[in-house]
């Protein structure tokens, strides 16, 4: 009887940690690609001479048009 239940408990141990670790990858996926510009992009786009008001909303805008679902 102890022998099952403490087979009970180490399975539904297994399947929660299962179930989180789809969660976080899930939650991962969902968020790839969906960073703001880093301060060394910001660095190369203004040593191109690119860093008009215009083109970095336009950086910004692709990057939030990016695919969310694979």
């Amino acid at each position: 009887m102890t022998e099952s239940f403490l087979g009970v408990i180490i399975a539904s141990i297994g399947i929660s940690t299962l179930m989180l670790s789809i969660q976080s990858i899930q939650k991962s996926y969902n968020n790839a690609g969906k960073y703001s510009i880093t301060q060394q992009e910001l660095k190369i786009i203004n040593s191109a001479g690119l860093n008009s008001e215009s083109n970095l909303n336009i950086i910004k805008e692709d990057i939030d048009n990016l695919p969310q679902a694979f």
